[in-house]
C-alpha cells in the first residue's frame, strides 16, 4: 500500500495546471481589480444610504447617528479600518446630509 501511495503522490507532482501561468496571473489580477472596484461601489452605496437615514419615517437625527456609529464600528472591527479611514467615512457621511 505504501508503494501505491508514493506512486500516486509522484503522479500528482507531475500534473500541472492546464492553464498557462501567465494567463492565470492575468486572470487573478483582473479578478482582484474587479473585487476591489465592487468593494468601492458597495462602500459608496452604503455611505449614500447612511446619509439618507433621516428620510425613513420614524428615524430622527439621533437614531440615524446611532445607526451610523454602529455600522462604522462594525466595519472597523471586520475590516480592520484605522482611525483616519473611519474619520474620512464620517466626513463623507456628513456630506450626504
Amino acid at each position: 500500500m505504501g508503494k501505491s501511495l508514493r506512486k500516486i503522490k509522484r503522479e500528482r507532482e507531475k500534473t500541472t495546471s492546464p492553464f498557462h501561468p501567465e494567463v492565470m496571473k492575468a486572470w487573478n489580477r483582473g479578478f482582484e481589480a474587479g473585487a476591489k472596484r465592487q468593494n468601492e461601489l458597495d462602500t459608496q452605496l452604503m455611505l449614500e444610504w447612511l446619509g439618507k437615514l433621516e428620510e425613513i419615517p420614524g428615524i430622527g437625527e439621533k437614531t440615524a447617528w446611532k445607526i451610523r456609529e454602529h455600522f462604522l464600528g462594525f466595519m472597523k472591527e471586520k475590516r480592520g479600518w484605522n482611525e483616519s479611514t473611519l474619520e474620512q467615512n464620517n466626513t463623507a457621511a456628513d456630506g450626504y446630509r
